[in-house]
């Protein structure tokens, strides 16, 4: 059995957003581009000019190409699985805050606009990210503004 490289020594590249590993990245072009062409070459020598006019032999060719390409997508589904891992946690007023600031946008207008629009207070309650964004001192202040 053939020694893997430790994770240290990988070498990652960022393509379309997504952080992957080079080498997988070069065997999944590798087989996408063989598919492809396997079944574009077997519809263009072999399949269709028994069965198809002359004329549209390329173009069925393209399509088993097509094809082709889709099974080399799901034989690198299978070979190369996700590497990231997502850790979800509860995210807190306070780093909110933080990532409103770094992004250079207002919390406070933010925070106004959903005390002020009782639908999207009551969406963001029943989808549990309400006290994200409203500390409980924050929602009692506005309701004794309200009442003056």
């Amino acid at each position: 059995m053939a020694e893997q490289e430790p994770k240290s020594s990988r070498t990652y590249v960022e393509i379309i957003g997504d952080t992957v590993y080079g080498k997988h990245l070069i065997f999944t072009i590798i087989i996408s581009v063989m598919f492809s062409f396997i079944g574009f070459f077997i519809g263009r020598e072999l399949i269709f000019p028994r069965i198809a006019p002359e004329e549209m032999i390329q173009s069925y060719s393209l399509l088993l190409g097509i094809a082709g390409s889709v099974i080399g997508l799901l034989i690198n589904t299978f070979l190369f699985k996700p590497k990231r891992t997502l850790n979800e946690t509860a995210s807190t007023s306070n780093e909110l805050s933080e990532i409103y600031e770094k992004l250079q946008l207002d919390m406070e207008e933010e925070r106004e606009s959903i005390l002020n629009d009782p639908v999207t207070a009551q969406e963001m309650k029943e989808q549990g990210f309400y006290d994200m964004f409203i500390p409980d001192d924050k929602e009692q202040h506005h309701t004794e503004e309200k009442k003056w």
